[in-house]
């Protein structure tokens, strides 16, 4: 297995993320709370020094920040070399001051919306200054903006995020904002412990339960039809329980006790493991 190398000097991270894979779009969104939360100079910061402009920077220059094997790529090259067509970053506000979902006007009435909007304006005038990245559409009101670039067809889009938006833009689904606090977070710590897991077994023993899995995705019809009705069913206890059960019976030799994380149980780790797929494909 061959790593990616990194070569920049300014890493940065979200907190929520999605890959909408008919739209060949990456999207990841820095959440709030309420209006009133991370006061005036943390909200200025996610659009500036601290997040959504280290990644307009990148963009700006065009620097190579990976490497895999003998080959370098900025970050329009990687996402492009993975498919993705659209990049959005957003920062999403979930609720008002009380817990009603987030809007423009509840966040220039009790928020931090004047701090949003000068990072907006400084994001705007980081563009402006730019020979290789153009603004091709812009709200400045509702702190939304689409750029393009000289070098590259991806297209970038850059803003604000509230409420019931929140979930539209990440999962291209309506549905309350609260859900995304009762259901999704627990499906995303899950995921994050998985990923841990299989990333250390994977280059350990250069496969897991993952690409375990996968592959026998390729190679049977039954399985494959399985799998789709759990994605149908936005995994169903009885659809998982039957596939694990099938996985089990048939190829358990295949899950090998070396790439079960310690102190694991088989059955409800492989589980785990449809679960998090799954997710990912729903």
């Amino acid at each position: 297995t061959i790593e990616w190398d990194w070569l920049g000097d300014r890493d940065v991270s979200t907190d929520v993320g999605s890959i909408i894979q008919d739209e060949k779009a990456m999207v990841l969104v820095e959440l709030k709370n309420r209006v009133d939360t991370g006061g005036t100079a943390g909200r200025r910061e996610i659009w500036t020094s601290e997040k959504f402009g280290i990644f307009v920077e990148y963009f700006k220059s065009n620097k190579k920040l990976f490497r895999k094997g003998g080959k370098e790529f900025s970050l329009a090259e990687l996402l492009e070399s993975f498919g993705i067509k659209t990049f959005e970053i957003y920062i999403g506000v979930l609720f008002d001051t009380g817990d009603r979902p987030a809007t423009v006007e509840g966040d220039k009435t009790n928020g931090f919306y004047s701090s949003s909007k000068q990072g907006f304006q400084y994001l705007q005038n980081l563009v402006k200054q730019s020979s290789t990245i153009k603004i091709i559409n812009e709200d400045p009101e509702s702190l939304q903006m689409e750029l393009g670039l000289n070098y590259s067809s991806l297209k970038v889009k850059v803003g604000a995020l509230y409420g019931n938006d929140i979930t539209l833009k990440l999962f291209r689904k309506n549905f309350p904002v609260s859900d995304l606090l009762l259901l999704r977070y627990d499906d995303i710590w899950l995921s994050q412990l998985i990923t841990i897991d299989e990333r250390a077994i994977l280059l350990k023993h250069q496969k897991n339960f993952a690409t375990t899995f996968l592959d026998l995705l390729k190679r049977d019809r039954d399985l494959r039809i399985k799998y789709d009705a759990i994605i149908n069913s936005e995994c169903g206890e009885t659809e998982l329980n039957t596939i694990v059960s099938y996985l089990l019976n048939k190829y358990a030799p295949v899950f090998e006790d070396k790439i079960l994380p310690v102190g694991k149980d088989k059955a409800e780790y492989l589980a785990d493991i449809i679960q998090v797929l799954c997710a990912a494909e729903a």
